[in-house]
């Protein structure tokens, strides 16, 4: 995928530096490299050839680290294509990893930071296949209508501003595919497919997302999270106060935040 602009290209939520190679370790970090390469193809799952390429293993020792994947259940192989992807037990860590959400303990300081800066709702959502997830909400000081059941909850992507941030880091043509599996929940909202491509052109061009609807505006920045996952953070406010110049300020805000708290860098 092409680099994004500034606020809408994805960020590491991680500035560790990279951990030296464990000595008889070599194996299990194979093993993980081939996981790593599952989730981020998830959606349409990877042939043993491609994985070979991809992991610069040879198909042999390929081969038998998958099958001792599927064997524990981390993987999963088609019976019809012979694609793999993750499985049961990859998905289940994933959810005891969202319930106690390391990366909301990682967030929280730039939220607090942004929700004092602007005085308006902070949230941060993450990715999860065609939906994004609200793992934590900061309340700015300033009056609007509850959002606290939001949070833990989910919705399609493009429906919420911080969930805009992260629909706006596909391709067109993904965009469009995803539309199409979910277009009667999109026109039920009033979304068509060319308002929602308008939206991410304007995003790619001006540099963050910044959208409004039903009396509600505001800006998402995405960035990542591990190898493979994605997130971002979203300030949100009544529309009469999320000008277009606002915008502009307070996604500066977002991405000065990230910075200070090293959040970072780019991809």
């Amino acid at each position: 995928m092409p680099s994004m602009p500034r606020a809408t290209a994805t960020r590491s939520c991680s500035s560790a530096p990279t951990p030296r190679p464990v000595r008889g370790g070599q194996s299990i970090g194979r093993a993980l490299d081939l996981l790593r390469l599952l989730s981020v193809e998830q959606e349409g799952g990877l042939a043993l050839r491609d994985l070979v390429t991809l992991s610069g293993l040879d198909r042999t020792t390929a081969y038998r680290m998958l099958s001792v994947l599927v064997s524990a259940g981390f993987a999963r192989r088609d019976a019809i294509s012979g694609t793999y992807c993750l499985g049961l037990e990859s998905m289940g860590m994933g959810l005891v990893a969202l319930a106690q959400a390391p990366l909301t303990q990682i967030c929280v300081p730039v939220m607090k930071a942004l929700a004092r800066r602007s005085d308006e709702h902070t949230f941060l959502v993450v990715r999860s296949g065609d939906y994004s997830h609200c793992l934590h909400l900061e309340e700015g000081s300033r009056p609007i209508r509850s959002y606290a059941d939001y949070v833990g909850g989910a919705r399609l992507l493009g429906l919420g501003i911080p969930s805009f941030a992260l629909l706006a880091q596909w391709d067109d043509d993904r965009i469009g595919e995803h539309f199409e599996r979910h277009r009667r929940q999109y026109l039920a909202k009033d979304l068509s497919l060319s308002k929602l491509l308008r939206w991410v052109r304007q995003a790619r061009t001006q540099g963050y997302t910044q959208v409004s609807g039903q009396g509600v505006g505001g800006v998402g920045v995405a960035f990542a999270v591990g190898a493979s996952g994605t997130a971002a953070l979203g300030i949100v406010a009544p529309a009469n106060r999320m000008p277009r110049s606002r915008g502009a300020e307070l996604a500066q805000a977002i991405d000065e935040e990230l910075r200070r708290f090293q959040i970072g860098p780019r991809r």
